[in-house]
């Protein structure tokens, strides 16, 4: 599985250096990790993926059965300890990792695509299928990864053989130059909204039997989703002071459209999925992107406006006492100081931390 755009952190020949399954997830989460482990073994192969420094999903095959989540984690524990086998440990880039999160049901596709005709028309069918997920592209030249959400493609990268990586609209046309050249090999996976929701569970369980901690000493994915938490409040209590008419304010995942842990009334539980077409719709026939989404009755206006660089919206409800043009610009105001705020992790790791082997 190739990664457009992935930086090799760290690598361990087993039969060299020793190295233990606990070592490498608590060196993985410690780092902050955005990225994935790769650990591969003469007759199975297995990935673990990491979204700051927390595992988010781990996917394991051997042979032609593939497994994923806590039973692809305890498939590769009782195989790790072998003497044969490779360990490589990647940074990604944030909006591919976010979509890995959840990524299942990898397969190779029995047809290859040559030519950008041929691209195109395989973009069209992804469009048409409303797929979220990936698709990947590889020929002797190069490899891409193009990221879906929900049939647009989201962003595109471009690996050149020389290791050169390219994004979005350089990536596209030198992805469109290599199949023009060479018939390329086309792998197609899947986002699963039941994998991402069920993202902890995996890195719950494995932290709990490996960190001899105590219960007031947070981990690092903890310490980085307590400070997000606390960030969101906080934008939202400024929100508050600046708009009188606030009803309800809240954030919400652009991808899943979950509010975290907060009950909304009717109107407001519809808004993420409102939100979620309109930037579908918006996307897909003008090639454009929704910053800011109003809706109005005729005691309550909605406004959401979208934060990018953390995939997510900040969504207000307010009596239209207060005129929609100041509520709209007190949104802005805070889409731009949360974007600023968000936490390093949310950014490019910078180093990896040094593992022992055992």
């Amino acid at each position: 599985m190739k990664f457009p755009g992935s930086k090799l952190l760290h690598h361990w020949d087993l039969s060299v250096q020793r190295l233990s399954l606990d070592d490498l997830l608590r060196s993985c989460q410690q780092s902050g990790l955005t990225g994935f482990a790769e650990v591969k073994f003469p007759q199975s192969v297995a990935m673990i993926f990491y979204y700051l420094g927390g595992e988010v999903n781990a996917l394991y095959r051997e042979g032609p059965v593939a497994y994923h989540g806590q039973t692809a984690l305890e498939r590769l524990r009782s195989q790790v300890t072998g003497e044969d086998g490779m360990i490589s440990v990647y940074e990604l880039p944030l909006d591919m990792a976010h979509l890995l999160r959840g990524i299942t049901n990898r397969q190779k596709l029995k047809e290859t695509l040559k030519g950008s005709g041929e691209l195109g028309e395989l973009l069209r069918r992804m469009e048409k299928a409303e797929h979220t997920g990936t698709l990947e592209v590889q020929t002797s030249l190069g490899a891409a990864m193009i990221l879906f959400v929900r049939g647009r493609v989201s962003n595109t990268y471009w690996e050149a053989s020389g290791g050169t990586t390219y994004e979005k609209g350089e990536a596209r046309q030198r992805l469109e130059e290599a199949v023009d050249k060479e018939e390329a090999q086309l792998y197609l996976s899947e986002f699963s909204r039941d994998v991402w929701k069920t993202r902890h569970e995996v890195q719950t369980s494995i932290r709990s039997r490996l960190e001899r901690r105590e219960e007031t000493n947070l981990s690092a994915t903890d310490q980085v989703a307590a400070e997000e938490t606390t960030l969101r409040n906080h934008v939202l209590e400024e929100l508050e002071r600046q708009i009188p008419a606030m009803v309800q304010g809240f954030v919400f995942d652009l991808l899943t459209g979950s509010i975290p842990a907060l009950r909304v009334g009717l109107l407001a539980e519809k808004v993420p999925a409102l939100t979620m077409y309109v930037s579908d719709l918006v996307a897909t026939e003008d090639q454009d992107q929704v910053e800011l989404l109003e809706l109005s009755t005729e005691r309550v206006a909605a406004l959401v406006a979208i934060v990018p660089e953390a995939q997510e919206a900040i969504a207000v409800l307010a009596e239209r006492s207060q005129p929609t043009a100041l509520i709209g610009a007190a949104l802005s105001r805070a889409v731009r100081g949360y974007a600023a705020r968000l936490h390093p992790a949310r950014g490019a790791i910078s180093a990896f931390g040094n593992v022992t082997g055992r």
